[in-house]
């Protein structure tokens, strides 16, 4: 138990913990809120509201495909998911607008919509949803004041 100990106190040990750790890879614009960030403030903002003195009814569809394995992806695939599938699905019928909201988030800039995500919005449009694209949070705020989902 003594050599154990000595080893992790010993330099080379310090060394070879230091070379092992992968540094964190910096963001190319840090000023810039991530989708993710943005995605996380407006589930708050949700979680809030009401309609009709009942809670939205609203989900995030968890379709990201970074840090998943490829059996996961797989099965995720198997199970229905589709891609393009916007970020934020709001059941709740907009009080203003009397039709249920589908948001696809962007950041302000360095960000922009696939084909498949242009496809999911145009199709959710003919079908009766307001479907919308924001580039950041205050845009997807005023999506959700037009609707009447906040005053």
């Amino acid at each position: 138990m003594a050599a154990v100990k000595a080893f992790y106190e010993s330099p080379k040990a310090r060394e070879r913990v230091r070379s092992e750790v992968k540094p964190k890879k910096k963001r190319a614009h840090p000023e810039i809120p991530t989708e993710s960030e943005i995605q996380i403030k407006l589930a708050g903002l949700l979680d809030q509201l009401t309609v009709d003195g009942e809670p939205l009814v609203w989900c995030h569809p968890p379709l990201e495909s970074y840090g998943i394995s490829p059996i996961s992806a797989r099965r995720r695939k198997l199970s229905g998911a589709k891609k393009g599938t916007p970020d934020i699905l709001i059941f709740s019928k907009g009080p203003l607008t009397g039709k249920p909201t589908a948001i696809e988030l962007k950041r302000l800039k360095y960000s922009s919509t696939t084909a498949e995500q242009r496809d999911w919005l145009r199709r959710l449009s003919g079908v009766g949803w307001d479907a919308h694209i924001c580039k950041g949070y205050k845009a997807a705020l005023e999506v959700l004041k037009a609707a009447g989902y906040v005053s």
